[in-house]
């Protein structure tokens, strides 16, 4: 039964350009169908528990001290039968020294209407790296309603990289939040590259808390709006600690009359020996890069859709 409805789900997800191998060829530690869990096998070193809700799942997973695998750990979370809500709460606990990828895929058939929720709880324990790579995949003609909040605990000597891409399809109307809190000697990295157009709705709103010695923190949005797009990116970054380094790097592209962008980074610093950056940028698409890929034979949209697609990698 699961094995139909998977080769059902890969051929919907082919068509919007989501790896559909990644279920084909059965490289997945876990898949939920809206509140069915189709596929559970984590690798070895991980527990992971996955309880099905009414409208979704509740995830735990435990990662065991010094696991370290190479390849990404494929978790989808998807929406390929009916429109609907999805309410996703998961628990990851990294346990010392291990070293893990996990590359998360949010996906929806095209034509479907969702309102998809995520709260993520991360605590990664001393030395350990975790990297935690987001990415959505939707149809042009879905309707998407995201609301996603992870926070983080980061402990000593520990490294974090938490992303989110959408990488196909309309963003819709979404609300993406990532919260660390970072230890001595700990860094947090947070990545988000979105793409809104028509009229899309995104806010995007990153917050480090740089609470141990030696702490580190990295904040970066690449945020391209058009159309009638609403755009919007907070990110707040606390030097607590002593000699805590963050940096805030927002750089934001708009093109249409009806955009609206806003780019908002917010340093605080509450020990004489911590340092906090930021940059802003706000503008168009490069107009000589524009016009070179048009000499080049390709259309204004096509051009502008290649600009994009090279700045959204």
């Amino acid at each position: 039964m699961n094995k139909n409805i998977l080769n059902t789900l890969a051929i919907k997800f082919k068509q919007i350009g989501f790896p559909a191998e990644i279920i084909e060829q059965k490289r997945l530690g876990l898949l939920v169908e809206r509140n069915k869990v189709l596929v559970r096998e984590p690798a070895p070193g991980i527990r992971l528990e996955a309880k099905e809700t009414d409208n979704g799942a509740e995830i735990k997973v435990y990662i065991e001290p010094g696991t370290k695998i190479k390849e990404p750990v494929n978790i989808c979370f998807t929406m390929g039968e009916l429109s609907g809500d999805q309410e996703i709460s998961t628990e990851i606990l990294v346990g010392e020294d291990a070293d893990i990828t996990f590359k998360v895929y949010g996906v929806v058939a095209d034509g479907l209407t969702v309102n998809h929720r995520a709260r993520t709880k991360v605590v990664v324990k001393k030395n350990a790296k975790f990297i935690y790579e987001d990415e959505h995949y939707y149809g042009e003609n879905s309707s998407i309603v995201l609301r996603n909040y992870t926070e983080a605990e980061i402990e000593e000597g520990a490294y974090y990289m938490s992303s989110f891409k959408r990488a196909k399809g309309r963003v819709g109307d979404a609300e993406i939040t990532l919260k660390a809190t970072v230890g001595d000697r700990a860094t947090a990295v947070f990545e988000t590259k979105l793409l809104g157009k028509k009229d899309d709705k995104i806010k995007v709103t990153d917050i480090i808390n740089l609470e141990g010695e030696e702490a580190r923190g990295i904040s970066k949005s690449r945020i391209i709006a058009l159309d009638k797009t609403y755009a919007e990116f907070i990110g707040e970054t606390y030097g607590n600690g002593s000699y805590s380094r963050g940096h805030i790097d927002c750089s934001e592209v708009i093109r249409g009359k009806d955009v609206i962008l806003k780019a908002v980074p917010i340093v605080v610093v509450n020990n004489e020996t911590a340092k906090v950056t930021h940059e802003a940028a706000i503008g168009s698409l490069d107009k000589k890069q524009l016009e070179t890929l048009m000499a080049r034979g390709l259309s204004e949209d096509e051009a502008v859709d290649v600009i994009v697609q090279g700045m959204l990698r």
